[in-house]
């Protein structure tokens, strides 16, 4: 039985390829380990499931030729933070100052349905579920194993995660995404499922994720524990309009993490101790990917692709203009062309992102400023503004201690909300998804603007350029889905 996901290796290996088959992959487990193999160890050290979740949660960021995602030794393939770096070029906000590794993004050319881009996405997210799907069906129960609910909840999480990342991309209106639980291991080949029904079984998970997982204390950041799962229910509940319990989720995921004070934030964004990160990866000497890198390309000031080549990242001129000079933010960012560590950096080069190792800065994923702003917008659209702007002024008095709120209303302050997200979060990923729930334009052609020509057009809200179709290959393994 076939179907374009990637199945458990051996324990030791997890989230990396198969060798490629002519139909595709096997549902069967590949490898040294079989399903009756992997049983017997969870039920004996049920522990040893951290195995497969550690490479989930930590963001599969093994860089190999022989297991990248795609198999061609791309570098702009290295797993989880790729796939979000690479979605945040399609935006209005990141530019991309010449064309190389990711500029399939930047010109919306990745989400076609014969680019290998398209296709490093949905494996990835796919492989994801494959794997959390064996190890729930396989995981022994809490009366046999009390720490199994632990085991459980994270792989609900991670599941669940990869499922919300999927529809955000490839839904068009209702007609959502195939959909597989860890019961539909005889079913070769899913239909699209509507895009309503894939929100409830995400937000089923992540429920269920976040009470069983109460009073579980991770190893470290790189697992998900229960605030990271709230800040995956603020998400989820953003996106289906319940705001109610977005900003109760929002609330519950930013407790316990204290904003950067001025000197973290200009730390280079490489550092997992940072006490604001909530969820992220550990590089090291051992986990590095070198050039294939986030800092390799997001980096003006590293030698990588950026800094040694003159693959620049800049902020978009509108963005940079709407930052006051009194916010300690614009300093992300160069006002004018400069020499930097000794790089010459045009014109808007950010210098927000820096590692001072040989690429080993670490992976951020989740960090608590999104929920102060996913909190603000919930309180804004649940009619509750005055709470709204004091949570809004919590955050960014931290960045300009000129600010305040007082003065936004209505479609002001949820204006003002979204460019203080544009602002913050910029270059952390997720953005695009913004710009599709707010159903915003693409509009990089403008008086003064600073985009590269071979990404300078516009496209209008709505336009279907803004869904991933479905990749060729699957559709030539799976005769029940097909793009519209």
């Amino acid at each position: 039985m076939k179907k374009y996901i990637f199945s458990i290796m051996a324990a030791a290996v997890v989230l990396v390829s198969c060798d490629r088959q002519d139909s595709l992959l096997e549902t069967e487990p590949q490898g040294n380990v079989s399903s009756t193999q992997i049983e017997d160890l969870l039920k004996e050290f049920p522990e040893k499931a951290v195995t497969v979740l550690g490479g989930a949660e930590a963001g599969n960021n093994n860089y190999l030729v022989q297991f990248n995602t795609n198999d061609r030794g791309a570098h702009d393939d290295f797993g989880y933070m790729s796939i979000r770096t690479g979605l945040d070029h399609m935006t209005n906000d990141l530019v991309m100052t010449n064309s190389h590794w990711f500029n399939s993004y930047y010109q919306y050319v990745a989400r076609n349905v014969d680019n290998s881009r398209n296709e490093m996405v949905w494996r990835f997210n796919y492989k994801v579920v494959y794997n959390m799907n064996e190890v729930l069906k396989q995981i022994p129960g809490e009366q046999a194993v009390p720490a199994a609910k632990y085991i459980k909840g994270r792989a609900l999480a991670m599941r669940a995660m990869a499922y919300m990342d999927l529809i955000r991309t490839y839904a068009v209106g209702d007609l959502g995404i195939p959909y597989y639980s860890e019961g539909d291991r005889e079913i070769s080949v899913q239909s699209r499922v509507a895009t309503t029904e894939v929100w409830t079984n995400i937000l089923t998970d992540l429920e269920e994720s976040y009470q069983l997982l109460e009073g579980y204390a991770r190893p470290s950041k790189e697992s998900v524990d229960q605030s990271v799962v709230a800040g995956f229910l603020a998400r989820a509940y953003m996106e289906t309009k319940n705001y109610t319990k977005a900003a109760s989720y929002a609330n519950r995921a930013r407790q316990s993490y204290p904003l950067m004070s001025e000197a973290q934030l200009k730390d280079g964004f490489q550092f997992i101790s940072n006490p604001e990160w909530m969820w992220g990866s550990d590089i090291n000497s051992s986990t590095t990917t070198l050039y294939a890198s986030f800092f390799s390309h997001m980096s003006n000031i590293n030698d990588g692709y950026a800094g040694l080549l003159g693959i620049y990242r800049a902020i978009d001129a509108r963005l940079y203009d709407a930052i006051p000079a009194t916010d300690i933010r614009k300093d992300w960012f160069l006002g004018a062309a400069a020499t930097v560590d000794g790089y010459k950096l045009p014109k808007y080069a950010n210098v927000k992102f820096y590692d001072d190792t040989f690429f080993e800065g670490d992976y951020l994923y989740m960090r608590a400023a999104e929920f102060y702003i996913i909190e603000a917008e919930a309180l804004a659209r649940s009619g509750n503004e005055t709470q709204a702007r004091a949570v809004l002024d919590l955050l960014v008095k931290t960045r300009d201690s000129a600010f305040s709120a007082s003065n936004y209303s209505g479609a002001a302050l949820l204006q003002e909300i979204r460019k203080q997200r544009k602002i913050e979060l910029w270059g952390e990923g997720g953005e695009w998804w913004e710009m599709k729930r707010f159903n915003e334009s693409l509009v990089r052609v403008y008086p003064g603007s600073n985009h590269a020509n071979f990404g300078k057009f516009d496209i209008p809200a709505g336009d279907p350029k803004f869904h991933f179709a479905i990749p060729q290959k699957e559709l030539n393994a799976n005769p029940n889905v097909s793009n519209p």
